[in-house]
């Protein structure tokens, strides 16, 4: 996702995630390269109607476990203090949204499994469909 930022951004859309944590662990969590917003209650995923993945689907997923070979190749690492901090749920599923100023979803994928978020090719093509050219 962090790539593909400067291409959203030509599209007029600022890339911004919302986690599972205190916003006193952005910083460690995001860095200072993306938007971050802190959600510990999990509001925003029940606004999305999210729901919870299955103990089995955390098991026997092979997109899951291809998903984390991924990420772990490309340096990634479990931080399973985070795992299992009281704020977060390894069970929730994720999902992605393009929305709008003022708060309306234009756009709206809801994850099957803990890793099943959109490709950032996959993003910007989206994007490119509400786009409004941005020029420097």
């Amino acid at each position: 996702m962090r790539g593909a930022v400067q291409q959203l951004a030509e599209r007029g859309v600022r890339l911004a995630c919302v986690v599972q944590a205190r916003r006193e662990e952005l910083r460690s969590l995001c860095g200072s390269d993306l938007t971050c917003i802190p959600d510990p209650t999990c509001e925003s995923h029940r606004a999305m109607a999210l729901g919870r993945m299955s103990l089995w689907k955390l098991v026997s997923s092979g997109e899951l476990r291809r998903r984390r070979r991924q990420a772990l190749a490309g340096g990634f690492r479990q931080d399973w203090r985070r795992t299992f901090a009281r704020e977060s749920d390894a069970f929730r599923l994720p999902g992605a949204a393009l929305i709008e100023r003022g708060g309306k979803i234009l756009w709206l994928r809801r994850g099957e499994h803990a890793a099943d978020l959109p490709r950032a090719d996959d993003l910007v093509a989206i994007a490119s469909e509400f786009a409004t050219p941005v020029r420097s």
